[in-house]
Parts: structure tokens; sequence; C-alpha cells
């Protein structure tokens, strides 16, 4: 097993309350996340605010495939997400989404920690990490175009 850690930040011209919304309703994620596909909704057990089986369409050269993971949202305050996924064989997403008031707008951090089978490792890091860089360039325009 491997394990390490990316961080991502971005600001956006909203509010906490409206981007903490975007970030913790998963329902809505194939519209902003560049490899999600299809989101159900799914029984949510003890200790769980909510939990999603989300599909993702990956790449891999030539090859296209798709994988199917669950995603539990842990927690939830007023500014803070945490969240995590677990698909197999054993990797998980550990993601802590904190959103706090900036000039002209609140500034996103995400903090990102994935641990995996050592052969599925760089691949997996790799594509979090670009995927997750995207999708918040696009939640940026998701949530500016409302305003």
């Amino acid at each position: 097993m491997k394990q390490d850690t990316f961080e991502k930040q971005i600001h956006i011209r909203s509010d906490v309350k409206t981007v903490l919304a975007a970030v913790s309703e998963f329902s809505q994620h194939h519209k902003i996340h560049p490899l999600i596909v299809k989101v159900e909704q799914a029984e949510v057990p003890e200790g769980v605010l909510r939990r999603y089986f989300i599909t993702d369409q990956l790449q891999w050269g030539p090859l296209k495939f798709k994988i199917k993971y669950r995603a539990d949202i842990l927690s939830l305050t007023e500014n803070e997400v945490h969240t995590e996924a677990y698909q197999s064989p054993n990797t998980f997403i550990d993601n802590i989404t904190s959103v706090t008031p900036a000039e002209d707008g609140v500034l996103l951090k995400e903090k990102v920690t994935l641990k995996a089978p050592s052969l599925l490792f760089d691949y997996a890091f790799k594509q979090a990490e670009a995927a997750h860089g995207e999708m918040l360039l696009r939640l940026k325009k998701f949530i500016e175009a409302q305003k």
C-alpha cells in the first residue's frame, strides 16, 4: 500500500453557504467533475450523513473503462465537509474541503489523501489530482455563472 496527499485551492466569487452546498451535494457532481458519469444516492448506514455510488469514466492509453465506487459524506459543518470514497481493491480517498470568507468571495481549500495498492497507486493518484484540479475550475464557473 502507498499513500500520499495533494492540496488544491481556488477563489470563488460567492458565499460560504452556496459553495459548501455545491461541494457536499454529490447528485450534481456529474456537472462539475470531469470523470463522473453517474451518481446514485444509496441507503445511509449509521455514522454516515449521505452515501452515493459514483461511476467514473477513465482512460488508460487507448482503453476507456468505467469504475464504480462508494462515496460517503462523514461530516458537514458550517464551513467544512469531510468525505471518504472507497473502491475495490482497497483504494481509499479521504477529502477535507473547507470554505472560508475571503475578499470578494470565498477561498475553497481541498486536502485529498489517497491510499491504494502499490500497483494502482501512481495511476490513481495522477487521475485524482488532475480531476480535482479541473473540478475546482468547473465549480468556480458553475457557481459564478449563477450570480
